[in-house]
């Protein structure tokens, strides 16, 4: 399908080509016909620019913009997806892999921005979804559990500095610990859609409890279905029937449940400040190379 936003990316064959073709026609076969031709012209390119106009992105990089939050579901204690309505129902918000979008209030007179990766996918049209995990003294998710269905919140965006290509390590170690597996999922999800990136990966998981694992049922699906994917699980207060993981995650775990060191392997990872500090201490002590570690 002809993606219409593009049109004023390629002026030259989209828009010059064409008119330069048409006003040389007109010229070979009568001047006289020139001003009807103009006008042709205008109607056509008004209507395109139109066109284009009318299918651009909700989303802008620089200005705010208001969003309307069309459906609120919790699927955790004290954590929540929010979905947002973009401005045309056939709009899939396209954005890069691992990129977050801003998300803006003003309270007590000064902007308060937080940073929230949509965990929607690019076949999603209409709307964009953020997984938010609410905190006791949160100013801006308290915020966010507030607003109503039909109202607004500002957005604006992508921002983030992963370039990620398919197939651009042969596995990927993907390390997250509570909703830092928001952009780690959006890196699992750009990989199973792509049929042309075979990429192993490898998923390791923290959270503190068994019900603190956001999104289980959906990683497991995926995990079932695409066997170049594999997930491993490590809670901090485990029940007494956990079978998997038990503690901090560990260079034990990387060992054994992520992928080979090797320049050809990658890790990402994304989680609280103290987790991402203390992993990449030990992906040092492990030997990994600095420029195959990225860190969200």
């Amino acid at each position: 399908m002809e993606d219409k936003r593009k049109l004023l990316d390629q002026p030259l064959h989209g828009i010059y080509i064409p008119i330069a073709l048409i006003l040389f026609g007109t010229w070979l076969f009568s001047w006289s016909y020139m001003p009807y031709t103009i006008a042709f012209i205008i109607v056509v390119c008004s209507f395109k620019y139109y066109e284009a106009y009318q299918r651009k992105s909700s989303l802008h990089n620089t200005v705010w913009r208001d969003f309307e939050l069309i459906d609120r579901t919790i699927i955790a204690p004290m954590t929540s997806i929010y979905r947002f309505k973009l401005n045309r129902e056939d709009e899939i918000l396209d954005i890069p892999t691992g990129h977050h979008l801003s998300c803006c209030f003003t309270i007590d007179g000064k902007d308060e921005i937080r940073y929230y990766s949509p965990i929607s996918n690019q076949f999603d049209a209409g709307f964009f979804d953020i997984l938010v995990k609410h905190y006791e003294n949160g100013k801006v998710t308290k915020k966010l559990a507030n607003i109503q269905i039909g109202q607004t919140v500002k957005f604006r965006g992508p921002i983030g500095k992963l370039n990620y290509k398919p197939s651009m390590a042969k596995e990927i170690g993907l390390i997250a610990g509570g909703t830092g597996i928001t952009p780690i999922l959006q890196v699992i999800t750009r990989i199973i859609t792509n049929l042309s990136d075979d990429t192993k990966m490898y998923l390791i998981f923290g959270n503190e409890t068994e019900k603190d694992i956001l999104l289980k049922n959906e990683i497991d699906e995926i995990s079932k279905r695409y066997p170049n994917f594999k997930v491993y699980y490590t809670v901090t207060y485990p029940s007494e029937n956990w079978d998997q993981g038990k503690g901090y995650i560990t260079r034990e775990m990387l060992e054994k449940y992520g992928p080979k060191v090797n320049d050809d392997n990658m890790l990402f990872i994304c989680g609280p400040p103290e987790m991402k500090r203390k992993m990449y201490e030990i992906t040092q002590e492990m030997n990994w190379n600095k420029d195959n570690i990225f860190c969200f």
